[in-house]
């Protein structure tokens, strides 16, 4: 992908992460914005290399939560 293209989606990925986050954590916007940039999984996502942005919003989301949970990040497995 170009980078001009893949720099045009992360924000809206972003975004939509923060409002799952926002959501099901019922905390502000500041708070899920932390919650995201302080974790593993953005460092991916921000990497266009990694192709996380190919993941949907719901899947990045579970791979937050798991991250979260766990203290790592776990990659899932393609088959």
């Amino acid at each position: 992908m170009k980078k001009a293209n893949y720099t045009a989606i992360i924000p809206f990925k972003i975004k939509d992460i923060v409002f799952l986050i926002m959501t099901n954590k019922k905390i502000l916007f500041n708070e899920a914005l932390n919650y995201l940039y302080n974790s593993e999984l953005y460092k991916y996502l921000s990497n266009e290399e990694t192709k996380f942005w190919h993941f949907s919003t719901a899947k990045l989301y579970d791979l937050l939560e798991n991250e979260k949970q766990n203290n790592f990040l776990e990659f899932p497995d393609f088959v």
